[in-house]
């Protein structure tokens, strides 16, 4: 069943997923690219038109609901792809919900840092209510984290083992030297919300601190699934080496939350990564001279003004667009740097097949370097990609539907797994002794 798609981001997935959409012409029966800037959606749609694609595009501000309306109720799309920052996706899927359409996303949104059997994947199941209410399909996190990850290693454990006793995880995205753990200092001058108001409890603006603030970028307490339930423990209490010889740690991960959440079945899961002992320490300093333009220009009072039917203060205006300083996801992504060299994501899996006990290792390899000089992406972003145009495709075939917010793991495994060797996704299977 052909689809109106409405592409919501311009980047290099929206590029590749455009690219197919021309390649194969049955997958969509109308194209819209939208974003904050036009212009480079435009680009996008020159390359598409120059391969006889029609393509509309458009400006669009996600978290203004009814202003984006407009836009969409004119195209009537069947499908929203959400290829923005994971913290726009309640906005998307408002939007979606609202336009009667089906959704997706690649990454999750505010996965909680201590999983438990009540806990929701992310904050993107909140809307799981009005998905369903709708009669429309939500698949969040459809990317590498939790997408691919799961959908290898729930398919490997009801494919291949009878029974099984455990899964261990490891994802090293790369060579590339980070400053974690090295004892030297960074310095962020970005302006963030905590910068010019301050906590809920009031509505007093905030003044700069003449201190530097420092932020901690490193976690201790890690969780897993033990017996099947959530666990915490220090992330030095499992130690281990890759197949690839690396030092790995325990970590934390949304793929721990999605097995406890969806696969429930699977009773001991831990994910690894390479670890340091002493992360890298980052002082905030908070930059004076934009806060005084904001100043300056009344952005900072606390005082309602009325805008349409509604009274806002400024101050909570410009703090609820402004970056958290204690956001986790940026501040890992700024320690780590780029990733060069090797990316590999590991799954071992120990069970019992045919009533016999082994170890199989699923094994996904790609030279971060290689992806940068063919795609212009490091190797996550490459999967990244790959695994949002099979879910795509999966959609527009009706694969996934189902009424509500789900992620690929709710759905066939087999399916999605084909469809990311489909697009290039090779995983390799051998025998081998369990990570620890």
């Amino acid at each position: 069943m052909d689809k109106r798609l409405l592409i919501l981001g311009c980047n290099d997935i929206a590029r590749r997923l455009l690219d197919e959409l021309c390649r194969d012409r049955t997958i969509a029966t109308g194209i819209c690219l939208a974003s904050r800037h036009k212009q480079e959606c435009d680009e996008l749609k020159k390359m598409a038109e120059s391969r006889g694609v029609r393509v509309m595009t458009s400006g669009i501000d996600v978290s203004n609901v009814e202003g984006a309306m407009l836009m969409v109720k004119i195209f009537a799309p069947d499908l929203v792809i959400n290829l923005l920052p994971p913290e726009l996706a309640p906005g998307a899927m408002d939007l979606a919900a609202k336009a009667g359409a089906d959704y997706i996303d690649g990454r999750l949104f505010g996965v909680p840092d201590a999983p438990s059997a009540t806990s929701l994947l992310s904050e993107q199941f909140n809307k799981f209510g009005q998905f369903k209410t709708a009669g429309k399909t939500a698949v969040c996190g459809a990317g590498f984290v939790p997408g691919v990850v799961t959908t290898v290693a729930r398919n490997a454990a009801f494919r291949d083992f009878d029974k099984v006793s455990g899964i261990d995880i490891v994802r090293i995205k790369g060579d590339g030297k980070s400053n974690a753990g090295s004892g030297t200092t960074e310095y962020d001058d970005t302006l963030y919300a905590e910068d010019i108001k301050a906590p809920a409890s009031s509505s007093d603006v905030k003044k700069p601190d003449a201190k530097e603030q420092t932020k901690d970028t490193g976690k201790d307490t890690v969780f897993y699934i033990e017996g099947g339930k959530s666990t915490s423990a220090d992330n030095s209490r499992f130690k281990a080496k890759s197949s690839a010889g690396r030092d790995v740690v325990l970590s934390n991960s949304a793929v721990v939350t999605d097995f406890l959440k969806e696969i429930p079945e699977i009773q001991n899961v831990r994910f690894f990564a390479p670890g340091s002992a002493a992360p890298a320490k980052v002082v905030h300093r908070p930059p004076e001279d934009k806060i005084e333009l904001l100043k300056s220009l009344g952005l900072l009072s606390d005082k309602p003004v009325k805008v349409g039917n509604a009274s806002i203060a400024p101050v909570d205006l410009v703090a609820e667009v402004l970056p958290k300083m204690s956001s986790p996801e940026k501040s890992q992504e700024k320690a780590e740097g780029p990733a060069k060299g090797k990316a590999y994501l590991e799954i071992y899996i120990t069970g019992e097949k045919a009533g016999k006990q082994l170890t199989k290792l699923y094994k996904l390899e790609l030279d971060n370097d290689e992806c940068m000089e063919k795609y212009k992406v490091d190797a996550a972003e490459y999967v990244e990609g790959a695994a949002i145009i099979a879910a795509v495709k999966l959609m527009c075939k009706d694969k996934w539907k189902k009424p509500g917010v789900f992620s690929p793991s709710s759905f066939d495994s087999s399916l999605f797994y084909s469809a990311l060797q489909a697009e290039g996704i090779e995983i390799k299977e051998t025998e081998s002794k369990p990570l620890l």
